[in-house]
């Protein structure tokens, strides 16, 4: 399978989170759990917001989705948010803006193979031979 580069540190540091929260209402900040942008040749396809299923529900109306949606609509790119499983067998896709609901037009779960199709659709692509006969 082809593979890309480990995780180099193996930690996160939530200090600067639970510190910015002592800054007050009036200074907010998205705490992105793993914002994605996807490209291809350099150049931007979507930004995809992952989260795991047992993080707190998405809500396209709170204000840092909408920060999120205005910074991608800014750009030109699709947003979506993608609740993942534990092992990482079941991607719920959310389209979060009107970009990314021409690609998918409503949110639904779809399998790992369903999901890496769906990563190289955005890019204009066909998943390579060798990487399709290993999905399942």
């Amino acid at each position: 399978m082809l593979k890309t580069a480990e995780e180099r540190t193996g930690w996160r540091d939530e200090g600067i989170s639970r510190r910015r929260r002592m800054w007050g209402w009036d200074c907010p900040a998205v705490d992105i759990d793993f914002l994605a942008l996807e490209y291809d040749t350099g150049k931007p396809v979507a930004l995809i917001e992952y989260k795991n299923e047992h993080a707190q529900p998405i809500r396209l109306g709170h204000p840092s989705a909408r920060a999120l949606k205005t910074l991608a609509d800014s750009a030109g790119l699709p947003l979506f948010f993608v609740r993942c499983t534990d092992d990482f067998s079941r991607y719920y896709l959310t389209p979060a803006n009107e970009k990314a609901k021409q690609l998918f037009a409503a949110p639904d779960w779809l399998s790992e193979k369903k999901w890496i199709e769906f990563l190289y659709r955005c890019r204009g692509r066909e998943v390579p031979d060798e990487l399709s006969e290993q999905l399942v």
